[in-house]
């Protein structure tokens, strides 16, 4: 599955935005219309390197709001009142 992602390439860069290809939907997995994300300080770290550990390219932002598109088989939230639920993730 192709999605849009502001990307990292390397530190101390602009991101931009590229179409990855994340692969199918695990078992286990759900997917997540991303409507709005946070950048907080440590991902700001991880786009500086400020750690030194920092790897690219990278996807910053893991505080989420978005609703569910799609859920695996094997997910815990499943059924039909889970696809288009809002939810948070952070």
């Amino acid at each position: 599955m192709n999605y849009k992602a502001w990307v990292v390439k390397a530190a101390k860069q602009p991101m931009v935005l590229e179409t990855i290809d994340l692969g199918p939907l695990g078992a286990e997995d759900i997917e997540v219309a991303v409507e709005h994300c946070g950048v907080c300080h440590s991902d700001l770290s991880v786009l500086n390197n400020d750690w030194g550990i920092s790897q690219y390219p990278a996807i910053l932002g893991h505080e989420i709001v978005g609703r569910v598109t799609a859920v695996g088989p094997n997910a815990k939230a499943q059924g039909r009142r889970a696809r288009r639920r809002r939810v948070e993730l952070g």
